[in-house]
């Protein structure tokens, strides 16, 4: 590696890069280079001929951080073939551990990925199978219990021990018996992706062995959002040669509710105890006033790691900070605010983002872009291949490849229409299991199903083509193969038939099926029709991000993670909205809470409005009064400017009355309280009203101070100073 190669790196990145032979932590703030670092470690490991390409395990959280990582390492070493090089997210590296594997955990290599839509369905299956009610015990309910149990490496014999309800009893009994279905269907969830390979660790020790001499440098992006899981898979691999680095930033550390464990990288010297810290804080893509101002809020986070971005770009404008009526007026304001910087700045539609911290909270801002004619798109909508009829065909080539599957047979078996209803199916269903065989075997003795000649015949013809095309899967090209599916079983006539506008959004959605299956073949050859299920099994939404289509970016927060733009809108910064729980029932709650706040600022490179609404409507109800998040108060002033809202010749009656109540009640005219509250105690502090009891001047509120501390007041004498 030439002296010139790491002068493109500043100090600290290239103590980063060089820094071998031991456990290497690599705290590195947002925008402050984290990807340009990997990907010059493991060209400087390749190019030194350190290690080869085949030991180099890099593993990230979407596809896109994968690919991305694999071309800018193609870039800087042209010279050196990095095929054999392992880059791919956890699901995907587990997924290609687990097909050579997982025959020594008693599936077969052939086996489905259920997605959540997939998971719910077994669910209601295994629901009836035990005869309990699906309103009680609903779908999706069950696959968030049981994916918290999964994260926490909880298996069914373990939950069944420890239950003490008669509602925790017959969740572990489902749990159970969902495992057992998906091992009967010869199916994985997203969550056994990561679980099986750590059962394969510990019953086969060989097995982690030949793992452990294969991949002998480990690295791991984003590695504050990993699970337990991931963290064992992480260590097992390491655990001899500790040759592992790892990246990311606790303070971007937002997905505990899907499992994440921030103690991972917090406690990762105590893993590791030789392990060397690198802190990256020279950041590349923000001014300075962005920068103090995500740095000002998350820093009262007790639970961090010491560290303070800086950057030698400009100061730039000042935070701004638009007070709204409704969310209506909060659309309107935002627009013209984007169409106002737009212009000055001449800046294109894709230069800006609307970020939300709920999915809900994207439909005024459409109503308004629409109204307006711009053009937008959604991050985190309903997804290509989660569309009724692209999942159709994904289920009849799932059914190819693993005819166990038996949530995409019954997804199938009457697609199109052809007369095998409700009845049919529970009677193919009950047959099978009672013989102790799968619903597609069961098919083979279809005439001694109790159902009529007209449902037997359809079954044999379903299981006759079927069949066929099980034998073509080797021998003919993916694309081909699904072009005679869509004939055979006559799809593309079903939905001409319909003859209506729905109708042809979705032939041309089965269509664009077609053309990604052709497109994955020319880009991958050696690949076939099994590799193709496997990678759209493992999307993510920003895996289908095209960042050259002119149009304004609506996103959650969430999903923003990994993006930068020019110009962020975060919208909604109300109490109880952002953040979400209002901020004083669990301190991790509201510091996870305050790093997502930070996460969106530091997706901007200019400037970053916030807004928020004094009404809102919320679940279909009344507007309901609201009051600016404590992350905004939390801004230093001198970083922040204010636009308050005003009465024009434009303001709808309501939005003046409720201008008229704001404004006594910050004149001190009118200073009502009401539960939700934000006050101020002499001796306590900051609190929120949980609990309003009676009125006037007898009327006692119940306030939750920061601690977690509750005290009962009387209104009248505690004077409390409505914040």
């Amino acid at each position: 590696m030439t002296d010139n190669y790491l002068q493109t790196l500043n100090d600290s990145q290239r103590e980063a890069v060089l820094a071998l032979d031991q456990p290497l932590l690599i705290f590195a703030g947002a925008g402050s280079g984290k990807t340009r670092v990997l990907t010059h470690k493991i060209a400087y490991i390749l190019a030194e001929g350190l290690y080869p390409p085949s030991a180099i395990l890099a593993m990230t959280f979407t596809n896109k951080a994968a690919n991305e990582m694999r071309e800018r390492i193609g870039h800087l070493l042209p010279h050196i073939d990095i095929r054999w090089m392992q880059v791919g997210t956890f699901h995907s590296i587990a997924a290609r551990l687990l097909r050579r594997e997982i025959s020594l955990l008693g599936y077969s290599g052939n086996f489905t990925i259920y997605d959540e839509d997939d998971a719910r369905r077994l669910l209601n299956n295994v629901v009836d199978e035990l005869q309990l009610n699906t309103k009680q015990f609903p779908a999706r309910m069950l696959k968030g219990v049981i994916s918290k149990y999964k994260n926490t490496l909880q298996k069914p014999q373990d939950v069944t021990e420890s239950v003490s309800t008669y509602h925790d009893e017959k969740i572990a009994r489902i749990y159970a018996a969902y495992q057992d279905a998906l091992r009967r269907n010869n199916a994985v969830d997203f969550d056994d992706l990561l679980l099986l390979p750590l059962d394969l660790f510990q019953n086969h020790p060989e097995r982690l062995r030949i793992y452990q001499d294969q991949w002998r440098y480990v690295l791991v992006d984003e590695y504050q959002d990993t699970n337990r899981p991931q963290f064992q898979f992480v260590q097992a691999l390491a655990q001899t040669h500790q040759n592992i680095c790892v990246v990311g930033d606790d303070d971007q550390s937002i997905y505990a509710w899907r499992g994440a464990d921030i103690r991972n990288i917090l406690d990762f010297e105590n893993t590791f105890p030789n392990a060397h810290v690198v802190k990256l804080e020279q950041n590349y893509r923000s001014t300075r006033n962005i920068l103090e101002a995500a740095h000002a809020v998350v820093v009262n986070n007790a639970d961090r790691a010491e560290k303070k971005l800086w950057t030698a770009n400009d100061e730039g404008d000042p935070i701004l900070v638009l007070e709204c009526f409704d969310e209506r007026h909060e659309a309107q304001r935002i627009l013209r605010r984007l169409q106002k910087i737009r212009s000055n700045k001449s800046l294109s539609w894709r230069d800006f983002v609307m970020l939300y911290r709920t999915n809900a909270q994207s439909r005024a801002l459409e109503d308004e872009l629409r109204r307006q004619g711009i053009a937008y798109r959604i991050v985190g909508g309903t997804k290509f291949y989660e569309r009724k009829e692209v999942r159709d065909i994904l289920a009849y080539l799932r059914l190819l490849l693993n005819p166990n599957d038996e949530v995409s047979l019954e997804r199938v078996l009457n697609f199109p229409t052809r007369g095998i209803g409700k009845t049919t199916l529970e009677r193919l269903r009950e047959a099978a299991h009672h013989g102790g065989i799968g619903m597609f075997e069961q098919l083979i003795q279809v005439t001694a199903l109790p159902v009529g000649p007209r449902q037997k015949n359809a079954l044999a013809v379903f299981h006759k083509e079927i069949s066929r095309f099980r034998k073509m899967v080797d021998s003919q090209p993916p694309d081909d193969l699904v072009e005679e599916l869509l004939q055979s079983f006559q799809i593309r006539e079903h939905y001409e038939q319909l003859g209506d506008i729905e109708g042809q959004e979705r032939l041309a959605n089965i269509q664009e099926l077609v053309a990604s299956v052709a497109e994955y073949r020319e880009h991958n050859p050696e690949s076939g029709l099994r590799e193709f299920l496997e990678e759209v099994s493992l999307l993510t939404d920003i895996d289908n991000w095209n960042a050259s289509a002119d149009a304004v970016a609506l996103m959650t927060l969430h999903s923003a993670k990994g993006l930068e733009f020019p110009v962020v809108f975060i919208t909604g910064l109300e109490e109880g909205l952002m953040p979400l729980r209002g901020g004083f029932d669990d301190r991790a709650d509201l510091d996870e809470e305050r790093r997502l706040f930070y996460v969106g600022v530091t997706r901007a490179e200019k400037q970053v409005i916030l807004s928020y609404a004094v009404t809102r409507r919320r679940y279909g109800a009344l507007p309901q009064p609201m009051m600016v998040s404590s992350f905004v108060r939390e801004l230093p002033e001198h970083l922040v400017e204010h636009k308050a809202l005003q009465v024009t010749a434009k303001t709808s009656g309501d939005q003046k009355a409720t201008f008229d109540s704001i404004a006594k009640s910050r004149s001190g005219e009118e200073a009502v309280l009401q539960q939700g509250d934000k006050v101020e105690h002499a001796m306590f502090g900051i609190g929120q009203i949980v609990r309003m009891e009676g009125s006037g001047e007898r009327a006692r509120v119940t306030i939750k101070f920061s601690g977690n501390v509750s005290r009962k007041f009387i209104a009248k004498h505690a004077k409390l100073k409505k914040l």
